[in-house]
């Protein structure tokens, strides 16, 4: 659906951002990849899927883990970094936690301690919502003016 989304977007726009100069879509990139960071990391740190559901909770872990929150450490700028190049922007994990985020992502298995097998529910970390998508419309929009 987001993707479906973002690729209409990209058709309407594409000749509009072509004609701008490599510096200028750089620095429009560079707008876009921080705001979509930022919500991305409000979003993660509330605990929910890019629909609006919470994220399934995790299972009662014994004595040393009492918080309800998942990835609050996550949304740093240490892991959490976004890129940009005059023809893209991008904001995604840093390879060392990539793994375990997309177990998460994708609800696949994993291993915990090198040994111990989970399955892990889905939990969408990253993904648009509809009013990101929107904010991007519009700074986009505002960016051309």
């Amino acid at each position: 659906m987001a993707a479906d989304s973002l690729n209409h977007l990209n058709d309407q726009l594409d000749g509009l951002i072509a004609a701008l100069s490599p510096q200028a879509r750089k620095q429009l990139a560079k707008q876009i990849a921080t705001t979509l960071r930022k919500s991305q990391a409000q979003r993660i740190k509330a605990n929910k899927n890019p629909d609006g559901s919470t994220y399934i909770e995790r299972k009662p872990q014994p004595g040393h883990i009492k918080r309800k929150l998942m990835f609050q450490k996550l949304v740093r700028s240490k892991w959490l970094k976004l890129q940009t190049t005059a023809n893209a922007a991008t904001v995604g994990f840093t390879p060392t936690i990539s793994r375990m985020v997309r177990e998460h992502q994708y609800g696949l298995r994993g291993r915990l301690e090198g040994y111990i097998e989970v399955q892990y529910p889905q939990r969408e970390l990253l993904g648009f919502t509809k009013e990101e998508l929107a904010v991007v419309e519009e700074l986009l929009l505002d960016w051309l003016k």
